[in-house]
């Protein structure tokens, strides 16, 4: 059993982190005689996998709910959560790719009212979109 400057210094983390793990419940320490909090093996695997899902950048609620998941069902939620990241990071790389093209073509000439069939702004931004990731380019003219 270790104590809670002991965890904390092995841990890398504040007595008061600790402390508010285990006042939330994700890690349960036992309490001495003298009513200091004591963490045995499997509290200590409890911080470990806790610091593991920070690093990942989850939430301490989404860690709360990790750590009551069954083997199987922990590996589904990271690989949903694995496709979500997937899914962002596309998204980004195709907003660099548009900002980039902005950048080195200048900003597309204003559309004008009778032009593109009635569109709006919107709609026309989102047709330039579609036509520059097709390989169609606007430049200013």
């Amino acid at each position: 059993m270790k104590k809670v400057n002991e965890v904390s210094r092995l841990a890398g983390v504040s007595k008061r982190t600790l402390q508010y793990y285990d006042d939330e419940g994700l890690v349960l320490a036992e309490r001495s005689k003298d009513n200091y909090r004591l963490y045995d093996e499997a509290a200590l695997e409890k911080v470990w996998q806790i610091l593991i899902y920070k690093e990942m950048e989850f939430k301490l609620k989404e860690i709360k709910h990790l750590l009551t998941l069954s083997d199987s069902e922990r590996k589904t939620y990271l690989e949903h959560h694995v496709e979500s990241l997937m899914q962002q990071t596309a998204h980004l790389n195709e907003q660099i790719r548009f900002i980039s093209f902005i950048q080195s073509h200048g900003m597309p000439s204003i559309v004008s009212e009778g032009d593109e069939d009635g569109m709006t702004y919107v709609e026309y931004i989102a047709n330039l979109r579609e036509e520059w990731k097709t390989g169609d380019e606007h430049t200013n003219e």
